[in-house]
C-alpha cells in the first residue's frame, strides 16, 4: 500500500504497511482526525460526512493528499471480526459529528464503547473558527 504526500515541487510515495483490521487516520485540523479501518482489499472503510455514511474507498481518496498514519490493531475483537463488522455497515447512511462519526464507527467495529477514544483536546482547547470552518465544509 502507498500513501501520497505532496510538497510544492513533486509528490513523494511512502510505503505504508497495513493489515486488514488496522486503524488508520489523517489529521484534519489540530483537534480532530478522520479514522477508518483497513479492509481485506486494502481499501479504507470509514463513516464519512463527505460521502454521507459508511463507505469503502481507496487509500488515496481517504487520505486526500494528507499523511496517513497507521495505528495498528486497536480492538478487543479478532481483526477478522472487526473487518466483518466494518464491511457489514458499508452503505449505511448517516453522519453526525457529535454522536455518529468516524471515531464512533471505528470504536464499534473494534468492540470498544463509542466514546472511548474521543479527543478531549477539542473540549479543552477548541479553536472555534477552525472548528466552524471544518463543520461547514463537507469534506469527511
Amino acid at each position: 500500500m502507498c500513501l501520497y504526500s505532496a510538497n510544492t515541487l513533486r509528490a513523494t510515495i511512502v510505503t505504508l504497511s497495513a493489515n486488514p483490521g488496522d486503524t488508520v487516520s489523517i489529521q484534519l485540523f489540530p483537534a480532530a482526525r478522520h479514522e477508518g479501518i483497513v479492509g481485506r482489499d486494502g481499501y479504507i472503510i470509514c463513516r464519512s460526512r463527505r460521502f454521507g455514511g459508511v463507505v469503502s474507498v481507496p487509500p488515496s481518496v481517504f487520505a486526500d493528499g494528507r499523511l496517513r498514519e497507521n495505528h495498528g490493531y486497536i480492538g478487543t475483537l479478532d481483526p477478522e471480526e472487526t473487518v466483518r463488522r466494518a464491511e457489514s455497515l458499508i452503505g449505511e447512511r448517516g453522519y453526525d459529528v457529535l454522536h455518529h462519526n468516524c471515531v464512533h464507527f471505528v470504536n464499534w467495529v473494534n468492540g470498544l464503547p463509542p466514546d472511548t477514544r474521543m479527543s478531549s483536546n477539542l473540549m479543552q482547547h477548541p479553536n472555534l473558527s477552525e472548528v466552524a470552518k471544518n463543520l461547514l465544509w463537507p469534506r469527511w
